[in-house]
Order: C-alpha cells, then sequence, then structure tokens
C-alpha cells in the first residue's frame, strides 16, 4: 500500500506552495527541491511538482511552462494553446515511435500468441494515428472555414462604415449636419 513520505504527501507540500503563485511567477528547480525533506531522491520533486501542477490545472485552471535551466513560470491563460499544441506534437511522436516498434518486431521469432499480440499492437497504433490524421484534417478545415467567416465579417463591417460614412456625408451636404453628428 502506498504511504506518503513524511506526515504529508510530497506532492500536497509543492502545491500549497506553487498554489499561491501569480501570472509570470517563476520557481527554481532549487526552490521545488528545498521544499522536500532532504533525504528525497533528487527526481523525487520532480514527480511531486507534476503531481501538484496537474491539481493545479483541475482546480484552478493555472499551469507552468518549463523555463530551461531555471525551473518553471506560471503562464498566462492565452499560454495554454501552445503548451497544448506542443504536447500533442509530442504525443504524435511518440505514437509514430510506438508504432515502429511493434512494425519492426521480427514475427519469425515470436511464439504465436507474442505474434498475435504484437499484431494487435501494431494495429491499434496504426488506428491511433490514421484517426489522429483525420481529427487533424477536419480541424483543419474548420479553422479556415472560420478564417474565412471572419475575413467576410470584417469586410461587411467595412462595406456597413463606408455606407454610413457615405450616409453621413449626404446628411451634411443636405442641410442636416446635426443629424449626421448623432449616432
Amino acid at each position: 500500500m502506498f504511504e506518503p513520505k513524511g506526515d504529508r504527501a510530497q506532492w500536497r507540500v509543492v502545491y500549497r506552495y506553487i498554489s499561491s503563485l501569480k501570472v509570470d511567477d517563476q520557481v527554481t528547480d532549487v526552490e521545488l527541491a528545498g521544499l522536500l525533506p532532504e533525504d528525497a531522491a533528487e527526481t523525487s520533486w520532480r514527480s511531486a511538482f507534476h503531481r501538484a501542477m496537474r491539481e493545479l490545472e483541475q482546480t484552478h485552471k493555472r499551469t507552468f511552462a518549463r523555463v530551461r535551466g531555471v525551473g518553471y513560470r506560471m503562464v498566462e491563460a492565452a499560454e495554454h494553446e501552445g503548451l497544448a499544441r506542443a504536447q500533442h506534437k509530442r504525443a504524435k511522436r511518440r505514437l509514430a515511435a510506438a508504432h515502429s516498434k511493434a512494425h519492426s518486431a521480427d514475427r519469425s521469432r515470436l511464439k504465436p500468441d507474442e505474434r498475435l499480440r504484437i499484431d494487435a499492437i501494431e494495429l491499434h497504433l496504426a488506428q491511433q494515428q490514421a484517426m489522429t490524421r483525420r481529427l487533424e484534417s477536419r480541424v483543419e478545415r474548420l479553422q479556415q472555414g472560420l478564417q474565412e467567416a471572419r475575413r467576410e465579417h470584417r469586410e461587411d463591417i467595412a462595406s456597413v462604415s463606408d455606407r454610413v460614412d457615405r450616409l453621413a456625408e449626404q446628411l451634411e451636404r443636405a442641410g442636416l449636419r446635426d443629424m449626421a453628428g448623432q449616432g
């Protein structure tokens, strides 16, 4: 059975600290390591930090980005998309690597049950890759449609604005200047 190291789980100690930080605040690797007992393993604070960050994402809708060689920085909400896209890109690469490993197995050296298992894994990984490609294609088409709709909307607004300007000029020429200034 799992038991926390000390009287509280390490991730809770880290969570308490990082949940008090504000956007753009940084926490260094040294600070994070200093939050835990000295006898904690070097990688222990990393595991505790990542668990605490998952909790922070769920409860406070905030997250951190790695600052290479320093530690972590709490990011703006607008930065979450870029972080998510980077994770997705890494996941796609890892999925491709997993498929490659399954595909490269020499089936002639496997027992029948091992061959069935590796074939099933390869098939599932290939299906995941195909599904990801289809979904990305759909998202790309939707984004292009949205961009086109926004462009048309801007053009429509510009057209209406031009018409309003022309009407205001006509009203002014007709001597209804006071009415043209109201709006």
